[in-house]
């Protein structure tokens, strides 16, 4: 959330989807580290998310992860890729 809030007017889309009650924001317990390093590692550990990003890094990050759907802001809407397929290869649209 604070990475969102610094980035500034141009994320507030972004930061008013995080804010959203309807999804569960879950707490970050490592010191010092990057908030892309912490997903990672929560959804290699836990594949059991779905993750909301727009950053072309870390979803290249995520697609290398199997079983891990990645949801973005895409032409005014909100698009999920599909899981990936063995073999590592990028999803579809959903």
């Amino acid at each position: 959330m604070g990475e969102l809030e610094k980035m500034g007017t141009q994320y507030r889309i972004a930061l008013k989807v995080a804010r959203d009650p309807r999804f569960e924001r879950l707490p970050c317990t490592h010191k010092g580290t990057y908030a892309d390093d912490c997903l990672v590692q929560r959804v290699t550990a836990h594949k059991c998310y779905i993750v909301a990003t727009c950053d072309r890094d870390l979803k290249r990050r995520i697609r290398k992860i199997p079983g891990v759907p990645i949801m973005y802001l895409g032409n005014r809407k909100y698009q999920v890729e599909r899981l990936p397929e063995l073999g590592g290869a990028h999803g579809a649209i959903l």
